[in-house]
C-alpha cells in the first residue's frame, strides 16, 4: 500500500508533528515526511523500523505530506502522530 496524508494549515503558520509511537517493519515499511504538498518537496524525515518516542518534527511551511509505504508480509503496530500549528 502507498498511503498519503496532506496536512494544510493557514498561510504563515508551521506544522508540528508529535510522534507518540513508531514501530514499523524494518526495511519493509517506510514513513516519509515532506515539507510541502508533494513527494518533490524537501524530505524532513524518512524511517523504517522502531524509533524512540516521543519526538517532534516541525515544518518550515504551512503544508506537509506524510507518505507511508507498506507491504502485506508482517503487521506491526505502526505509528501515532498528532499535529498542531506553531
Amino acid at each position: 500500500s502507498d498511503c498519503r496524508w496532506n496536512i494544510d494549515v493557514k498561510p504563515g503558520l508551521k506544522i508540528r508533528l508529535l510522534f507518540a509511537f513508531f514501530e514499523t517493519q524494518d526495511q519493509a515499511d517506510f514513513l516519509y515526511v515532506y515539507d510541502g504538498s508533494t513527494v518533490y518537496s524537501k524530505l524532513l524525515f524518512e524511517k523504517s523500523g522502531s524509533v524512540t518516542t516521543p519526538f517532534e518534527i516541525t515544518s518550515t511551511s504551512n503544508q506537509v505530506l506524510l507518505r507511508f509505504i507498506t507491504d502485506a508480509n508482517t503487521a506491526l503496530p505502526g505509528f501515532l502522530v498528532v499535529y498542531s500549528t506553531v
